[in-house]
């Protein structure tokens, strides 16, 4: 590529097409996301530069991601950034890749957050931090406490926190669950992205996902909901009266989340549709 001079439309077109023939879903969005991040431009505006020429450096660094790539590794571990919500995250190796589908926890419960005056948050298997860090810079009077099992997690939301202006507002504990908490009643809401995928499935998940993502935030257990039911469990003796507890869900779980929930005290549970229509997040109150 690098025997005459590229421009970003041509880059663009010879690399799809390229990547394309080696079975890679989305490889248009993926380009443009690799050229964005050398380039250090929107997607939208390298639109506008369609006509750039392409340096040696920004070419010889264009081949070495493509490669990685065509390895099947995440455009988001190859950037180190993800976009979910209104913001960019740092995310990193090690640590679980945001999805669109949580945005519907996030939003669900922002909507079920607006009444309450300075809510406090719990955020259960943060990963890179994404979900409270939004609930929380959505919300000017809200202040939260993120967890999870892994170390690298919890250095990795705390690079994302400084990132957002939220370093007096939310707090990151690397905690197994609940292990850190000894108080009742703290939390006005507590929400979670669990593991939820069973660990007989997770071979079979594409190579992005099996090979490169952290098994810790993947495995659910045999049947998906282990994590889960410590989860709904534990939460209720730490939940305020009033409060919610929010859990997004895989394909199929919801009836049996919602039963788990309503077996444990709480009322007025329901099941949340994502931007698919498929049941992606449960949420019930204690009365």
């Amino acid at each position: 590529m690098d025997e005459k001079i590229w421009t970003v439309k041509e880059v663009i077109n010879w690399t799809t097409n390229y990547l394309e023939s080696k079975g890679l879903p989305n490889a248009r969005l993926d380009i443009e996301y690799l050229l964005s991040y050398i380039l250090g431009v929107s997607r939208l505006n390298l639109y506008l530069q369609m006509d750039k020429p392409l340096n040696k450096r920004e070419l010889s660094l264009f081949k070495s991601m493509v490669k990685r790539r065509l390895n099947r590794e995440p455009v988001q571990y190859i950037t180190n950034r993800a976009y979910i919500w209104k913001y960019e995250f740092f995310v990193d190796k090690g640590v679980f890749i945001p999805r669109k589908e949580t945005e519907t926890l996030i939003e669900v419960s922002l909507s079920s957050l607006k009444k309450k005056e300075n809510p406090f948050v719990l955020d259960v298997g943060c990963g890179c931090g994404c979900v409270i860090l939004s609930i929380v810079k959505d919300l000017p009077g809200a202040k939260g406490i993120g967890i999870d099992i892994d170390a690298k997690a919890v250095k990795v939301s705390a690079i994302n926190r400084k990132r957002l202006n939220l370093t007096e507002r939310v707090y990151f504990v690397q905690s197994d669950l609940f292990c850190c908490f000894k108080q009742a009643e703290i939390f006005d809401a507590i929400v979670s992205n669990p593991p939820y995928i069973s660990s007989d499935d997770i071979e079979s998940l594409q190579e992005e996902i099996a090979k490169y993502e952290p098994r810790i935030a993947l495995n659910g257990g045999k049947d998906g909901l282990a994590i889960i039911r410590r989860i709904v469990k534990g939460a209720f003796y730490l939940i305020k009266r009033g409060g919610f507890l929010a859990l997004e869900v895989g394909i199929g779980q919801g009836a049996s989340v919602k039963f788990f929930m309503e077996r444990a005290g709480f009322v007025k549970v329901s099941v949340e549709k994502d931007f698919s229509g498929v049941d992606r997040v449960v949420i019930g109150w204690k009365p």
